[in-house]
């Protein structure tokens, strides 16, 4: 494996653990153990709990600011809610940690986090579907944003067992309901 592999492997473990435990109830001897290293040699990659921290949450903002910059061009709609419900399925196959984690975000539980982490995560999140995230009670298509991410990353964490390419339309399908659009057919 790659340096770049292996901290993406320990990223989505610390990301899978902070979704699940909260960041102050995740040690890194938690996440070495996820991962199978060793505390002193995860503490070689990421010298602190807090640089760990940080390194999820940056590269968890970069997946999805990624995901935006390929759907740029396509208009807010259908069409683009699409290709990123798409994305973010494909994603939740690579790394199901950093879609939980960011669902964390949308769920507005900072915990030890700290908001402007949750922010970032949430604007990137958001800014992928063509929206902006804001402050207060979310409307209607905020929350059908975070009922379409939810579903996603709760059912493809539930079906992981299945192949991927037998789930994948229906989570599609299931997400696309969630923002309220017709489910996909073969002309769509």
């Amino acid at each position: 494996m790659t340096k770049e592999e292996i901290d993406e492997e320990i990223l989505d473990a610390a990301a899978a653990l902070f979704a699940r435990h909260g960041v102050e109830q995740t040690s890194v001897q938690r996440i070495a153990d996820a991962v199978g290293y060793s505390k002193t040699g995860l503490l070689h990659r990421f010298p602190s709990k807090d640089a760990l921290q940080d390194a999820t949450v940056a590269h968890t903002v970069d997946a999805l600011r990624a995901l935006a910059q390929d759907v740029d061009g396509v208009p807010v709609g259908a069409a683009r809610d699409r290709r990123v419900v798409e994305a973010l399925a494909d994603l939740t196959t690579r790394r199901p940690g950093l879609v939980a984690f960011a669902l964390t975000a949308l769920s507005g539980q900072e915990g030890a986090m700290g908001p402007d982490r949750l922010e970032a995560i949430g604007e990137a999140l958001f800014g992928a579907f063509g929206e902006q995230l804001t402050a207060g009670p979310p409307d209607d298509r905020g929350v059908r944003i975070t009922t379409a991410v939810g579903g996603l990353a709760v059912a493809s964490l539930a079906c992981a067992d299945l192949p991927f390419d037998r789930v994948r339309p229906h989570l599609v399908a299931a997400a696309l309901g969630a923002l309220g659009h017709p489910a996909p057919t073969e002309e769509n």
